[in-house]
């Protein structure tokens, strides 16, 4: 067992890397090559992302002021960090590979909103900040809040996605392998994020009431994809988030 948290801002400082030091020539000369439902799938899940790592990339202030001490809040600063490269490189995909308009990436955003499940955009854009408020007004509720955060949205929904968009682009007609390159190392980022938030959640005492809100968020907020993942990477999802909350330490009555 990890003693504290400084190992998980070791870990995050040897992962870095740049969005725009990725080649997405390739991919750019791919994307008018895509099948158009190669091209409505790919592009959905992107939207997705780009929804998602905006927000959750402008939320962690809250849980960064509600750390119980240093190391903590150094590793919800360097997940921040992390978060904020994630949404630039989903949306410079966006821009530069998929040529979605857009003036900047707020406009881009409005465009591809339509493209998602409107539970996805309230898991992102209502639930998420709601949870981040009344943190920053009661810090008393990391546990809960950090439940949502690591275990659903990046245990379940992100995680879920992002196996989903590498899924696809080992399928396509046409490889995009800087968008799949940038998937791999969002993946690699998301692994040790989730494994903090498992760590702050296996120090707190959560009674049964809360194991079964988890539980249940997660089941959830796996289907939020709808038609862009597959009924078994649901079902996958749902399985890896009984068993990662286990290995926390939760029991179900």
């Amino acid at each position: 067992m990890i003693a504290g948290y400084d190992h998980f801002v070791t870990l995050a400082e040897s992962l870095q890397w740049d969005e725009t030091g990725i080649d997405y020539s390739a991919d750019r000369e791919a994307w008018p090559r895509l099948a158009d439902t190669e091209k409505t799938t790919v592009l959905g899940l992107i939207a997705g992302f780009v929804i998602a790592e905006t927000a959750v990339s402008q939320e962690l202030g809250s849980y960064q002021a509600a750390a119980s001490g240093n190391s903590m809040e150094a590793a919800f600063r360097a997940q921040a960090r992390d978060e904020a490269r994630h949404a630039r490189f989903f949306d410079l995909v966006a821009a530069e590979v998929a040529g979605v308009p857009g003036a900047d990436p707020a406009a881009r955003r409005d465009a591809l909103r339509s493209l998602v499940s409107i539970d996805l955009v309230d898991l992102f854009e209502e639930r998420l900040p709601a949870t981040a408020q009344r943190l920053a007004e009661d810090h008393e509720c990391l546990t809960a809040a950090v439940g949502l955060y690591h275990m659903v949205i990046e245990g379940v929904v992100l995680l879920a996605g992002q196996h989903a968009m590498l899924d696809v682009l080992e399928g396509l007609s046409v490889r995009l392998p800087g968008v799949h390159k940038g998937m791999e190392l969002v993946l690699r980022d998301e692994r040790w994020h989730i494994g903090f938030g498992s760590r702050i959640v296996q120090r707190a005492d959560i009674g049964r009431d809360e194991a079964d809100m988890l539980l249940a968020q997660g089941e959830t907020a796996a289907k939020v994809w709808g038609d862009l993942i597959t009924p078994a990477a649901i079902e996958t999802a749902v399985r890896q988030h009984r068993r990662r909350l286990k290995a926390a330490g939760i029991k179900f009555w």
